[in-house]
């Protein structure tokens, strides 16, 4: 079996506590889940090179989610992208990067390389260079264009990412038919209606995957223990797992 490969450029929620960086992925090499502030020093502190993403897919437009962005396109205007790339989000994407990019670094956009922009809505799919990705529309913030999570195939392997998200059907249904599912959890016990906790949503999550998958939590700080739970694992800052 092939493993999936996960590099965590960061764990953390919005409020970066206790200096955890904002919460991020990179699957297999090539494809970017969030572009978080601190990205791009992420990326280099792990030895990989922005310019060998395929890929940046986007669950929501949160900044802690989102604002990494712009480093990243400034990457690839000037240190030598010239292979295509792709940005995956919900509706309002494009245009909002482009707003920001713009008004923050002029002339961000005029490229050498070819830059896709693909926006999905629930139940829509996309394939990119190997990977074929399906949004599914979580529970967040209302206020939001539209909040996702994405089911993924790469090299034969399953795998799905909630996004921030309250506990929903979707998720369930997403962590039904996967061998690998990363999950957020902004904390312990507290109840927070567009966000999971430990104590009552993942063991709820836990139970609808297939026995064998493999459990992956974000946004949980140091001192937090997932040991009650099988095949779960808390995602930690700058570390890779293969799964």
């Amino acid at each position: 079996m092939t493993a999936l490969d996960l590099a965590f450029i960061g764990t953390g929620n919005a409020f970066a506590p206790g200096g955890l960086c904002w919460n991020g992925f990179v699957a297999g090499g090539r494809f970017l889940f969030e572009a978080p502030p601190q990205a791009l020093q992420s990326l280099n502190r792990m030895g990989i090179d922005p310019n060998g993403l395929d890929a940046v897919i986007l669950s929501h437009h949160h900044g802690d989610h989102f604002l990494g962005l712009p480093f990243i396109l400034l990457h690839w205007k000037y240190f030598g992208r010239a292979r295509p790339a792709v940005i995956v989000g919900p509706p309002g994407t494009r245009e909002l990067a482009t707003a920001i990019g713009r008004s923050v670094y002029p002339g961000l956009f005029d490229i050498a390389y070819d830059l896709r922009w693909v926006e999905l809505a629930d139940g829509q799919s996309v394939e990119v260079e190997g990977l074929r990705l399906t949004a599914r529309r979580v529970e967040h913030d209302t206020r939001l264009s539209l909040n996702l999570g994405y089911v993924g195939e790469l090299g034969g392997r399953t795998f799905a990412y909630t996004g921030d998200t309250g506990f929903c059907d979707a998720i369930v249904a997403m962590a039904r038919d996967v061998e690998v599912l990363v999950a957020e959890c902004s904390s312990v016990s507290d109840r927070v209606p567009i966000h999971l906790n430990l104590a009552d949503d993942i063991p709820r999550l836990r139970d609808a995957m297939q026995p064998r998958a493999r459990l992956v939590l974000t946004h949980l700080g140091a001192g937090v223990s997932a040991d009650h739970l099988r095949d779960t694992v808390i995602a930690r800052d700058l570390e890779r797992y293969r799964l």
